[in-house]
């Protein structure tokens, strides 16, 4: 059996290869300190950006001058118009009356119709008249047995408003004395058939009448 041979060159681990190789080693770390330091170094100093570049869009304008100063205040002055020349105005001729001049008269109003006037005094009178006598009739054909019985007469003054052929509002102004006849004479008022009112009369409502009362004649 062949035996093996280790070859060992002891030249490769002399000291002068030792020495070369620690400097080598050395010099590596050192390049490699260097290059950590350059990287250390830009991130904690980045380089500036670049300036931009201005395009002549970009440019800023000038900033424009500041404006001048007001002026002082001055009086301002009314504008007047200038005064226009009068003119003279000529007179205007106006007719001078003669004093002989007299005014024409004015014409006379157109006469004016007479009419008869109506006496309503008269036709009142007869109206009423007429009311007596027909009131009486209902009063002495009506005559109180009381009264009678005592012999009581008078006079009875009654009021009363007679409106379209009715009466109403039957009062005695005047008492007789007797309370029979003063009920008979308002009682024959109210029963007795008077005359229609005439037209002339249409604005009286309100009339008086006296009721007499007598026995034996």
């Amino acid at each position: 059996m062949a035996q093996r041979k280790y070859v060992f060159s002891e030249g490769i681990f002399t000291a002068h290869n030792i020495r070369s190789l620690g400097a080598a080693a050395i010099l590596e770390i050192l390049i490699a300190l260097g290059v950590a330091g350059i990287l250390i170094w830009e991130q904690l100093h980045p380089a500036p950006p670049p300036p931009p570049i201005v395009t002549p869009a970009m440019e800023i304008p000038p900033n424009p001058p500041p404006p001048p100063p007001p002026p002082p205040n001055q009086p301002i002055k009314p504008d007047i118009p200038n005064p226009q020349p009068l003119s003279e105005v000529p007179p205007i001729p106006t007719p001078v009356p003669t004093p002989d001049a007299v005014p024409p008269s004015p014409p006379s109003p157109p006469p004016v119709p007479v009419q008869n006037p109506v006496n309503t005094a008269n036709i009142e009178a007869e109206f009423m008249s007429a009311c007596k006598a027909a009131i009486e009739q209902q009063a002495l054909g009506h005559y109180p047995l009381d009264a009678i019985k005592q012999g009581e007469t008078g006079t009875v003054k009654v009021s009363f408003d007679y409106v379209n052929g009715v009466v109403s509002n039957i009062k005695v102004d005047r008492s007789s004395g007797s309370r029979s006849l003063d009920r008979g004479a308002a009682a024959a008022v109210q029963s007795a058939s008077c005359p229609p009112k005439p037209a002339e009369l249409a604005g009286v409502n309100h009339f008086i009448v006296d009721v007499l009362y007598t026995l034996g004649g």
